[in-house]
């Protein structure tokens, strides 16, 4: 009967310790997928469809809307987004939609720079309008590439 609480408390042991290991893996799994994300703050031109702003800490935004299509009482719309915060600088080419209730949600690939091949998504809640100058807050999610 000893023999038997033995064995079975080395198996509990056996098992915790793979448990624990297991879920540290998982850990660090997420951890390095984890999303990056980036706050902007950008003011477009709606007449040239061009937006310049600010993104992280000290970095900078640009988009150039490629096109635009009304549909009904949205939009559908592609831009290329270049930002660079810190040590990170890449292009996007991002397509979605323009809402009529004040914000745009883009989604896209980063096509040069850092995290190449990267996903990102992005959502953009309009703040102010004064003429054709529209001024936007939000945040932009880089999603890194699985290896």
């Amino acid at each position: 009967m000893t023999n038997i609480k033995t064995m079975l408390g080395l198996l509990v042991a056996v098992v915790a310790a793979v448990v624990g290991v297991v879920a540290f893996g998982a850990a660090q799994a997420s951890a390095s997928s984890a999303p990056i994300v980036i706050p902007y703050a950008k003011t477009c031109d709606e007449t040239v469809g061009r937006c310049v702003g600010s993104a992280g800490d000290g970095g900078t935004f640009e988009m150039q809307v490629t096109s635009f299509r009304a549909t009904g009482n949205a939009a559908q719309m592609t831009a290329t987004e270049k930002i660079t915060v810190g040590g990170i600088s890449f292009t996007a080419e991002m397509n979605g939609h323009v809402s009529p209730y004040g914000f745009i949600v883009l989604n896209g690939t980063v096509t040069e720079g850092s995290f190449a091949g990267a996903q990102v998504h992005q959502r953009s809640n309009l703040v102010g309008a004064a003429g054709t100058t529209t001024s936007w807050t939000g945040e932009l999610r880089l999603i890194p590439a699985s290896a």
